[in-house]
């Protein structure tokens, strides 16, 4: 059953936590922590607070509707964050947020998404799954290609 695979990867939209190797960077210098997780909707994927410890232990809060787990680029320069919004029509979706550790910038993309299951964050593309448990479609997303919403100074 599609569901039971989905579900029963760890880490996933449903079930993560702050001790999992997806929290640290490939050379553990920095690391992402959630808190105040809460299911988005009965039966839905979590989110909360989201903050960025920094390789001087510096804990920056980005924000409170983060999802996880998050995405590591394998340089540690870069993380991607489902990012949860809500949008007239469509409801609450999730946006992708990449957090470049040198520059302390948050960017925010346009393109929206039911449920985002990251897997991979390679060169400039991210590759993972939208809507994982019902209607799965891989997302083979391009940072170069994709529209900006917003940038964000640290």
């Amino acid at each position: 059953m599609e569901y039971e695979k989905t579900i029963n990867n760890y880490p996933n939209p449903w079930n993560f936590d702050n001790e999992n190797v997806e929290m640290f960077s490939p050379d553990k210098s920095n690391k992402i922590e959630f808190y105040e997780l809460f299911e988005i909707g009965m039966g839905a994927p979590l989110g909360g607070y989201c903050y960025w410890i920094d390789n001087n232990g510096n804990k920056i809060r980005l924000n409170h509707r983060f999802g996880g787990p998050p995405k590591w680029n394998s340089q540690g320069t870069e993380v991607a964050l489902p990012f949860w919004t809500n949008k007239f029509w469509k409801g609450t979706v999730q946006q992708i947020i990449v957090l470049n550790i040198e520059k302390k910038e948050l960017t925010r993309y346009k393109k929206v998404f039911d449920v985002l299951d990251l897997r991979t964050f390679t060169e400039n593309e991210i590759c993972g799954y939208d809507s994982p448990i019902y209607k799965k479609k891989s997302v083979k997303f391009d940072l170069k290609e994709s529209k900006i919403a917003e940038k964000i100074k640290l």
